[in-house]
């Protein structure tokens, strides 16, 4: 037997709030990984060799990404950078002690376009027995506006402009933070400060969460527009009517 009208909408209208709940949840996890200059290295170790990878995003939405500078701290020692297609690069010595500052300049034809992201990579030597590594990143956009992504952790909110950090004791590094002193704020100069867009899907790389959101957004509304019609459809039923 066919189950009444009523029991057909409930039975939708759960199954539309279970998506929309799940889009909510992923929306959530995903938003906050996209965003901003990340550091990664698969198997990092104090006191062992590692192949840096950082991850840059274009968050302006009408300008490119033309240049990056990354300082690598005292201790963290390139050994070889392999190339970034369709970018050139410089390195700086280190000067009394100071960072070692890489410089990577796009050619004409590879900027890095808005809503797109790159990895930019260097091999450094054995890591020095840290907690953890904070790097300073410098971004550059086409429109001359100037990003300091050097902005160090101080709570358990992210800060606007984070360095990018490379935790290798994460037991240590939690104690280490909730010890440290609010660090000056980064400065953006330029015409404007980027626009954040953490649910932003990316046009270049892999990144899970690049594509989730949208996807899972998309199966949200679909779901929401499924409650509608179903109750828009059976409203006749349930208020003892007969459609015509």
């Amino acid at each position: 037997m066919t189950p009444p009208p009523r029991i057909r909408s409930g039975r939708r209208t759960h199954k539309a709030a279970a998506v929309l709940a799940t889009a909510a949840g992923v929306l959530l996890l995903a938003g906050p990984a996209s965003a901003h200059v990340r550091v990664f290295s698969d198997g990092a170790e104090e006191g062992s060799p590692a192949t840096l990878r950082f991850r840059v995003p274009s968050e302006k939405a009408d300008v490119t990404t033309i240049r990056l500078e990354v300082a690598l701290p005292k201790g963290v020692t390139p050994t070889a950078v392999p190339p970034a297609a369709g970018w050139t690069r410089k390195e700086i010595p280190s000067r009394e002690g100071g960072p070692i500052h890489l410089i990577w300049t796009a050619t004409a034809g590879h900027e890095l376009e808005p809503d797109a992201h790159r990895y930019f990579d260097v091999r450094v030597g054995p890591l020095p027995k840290r907690p953890s590594i904070a790097f300073d990143v410098t971004q550059t956009y086409s429109d001359g506006s100037v990003v300091n992504w050097n902005e160090r952790r101080t709570g358990n909110g992210e800060p606007d402009f984070p360095a990018p950090v490379l935790i290798l004791d994460a037991g240590a590094a939690k104690a280490e933070q909730g010890q440290r002193k609010a660090a000056p704020r980064p400065t953006t100069t330029g015409t404007d400060a980027p626009v954040r867009t953490a649910a932003t899907p990316r046009k270049e790389g892999s990144d899970t969460a690049s594509w989730i959101p949208w996807t899972v957004a998309a199966a949200a509304v679909l779901g929401a527009g499924t409650v509608v019609a179903v109750r828009h459809r059976s409203a006749p039923g349930e208020s003892g009517s007969t459609p015509r």
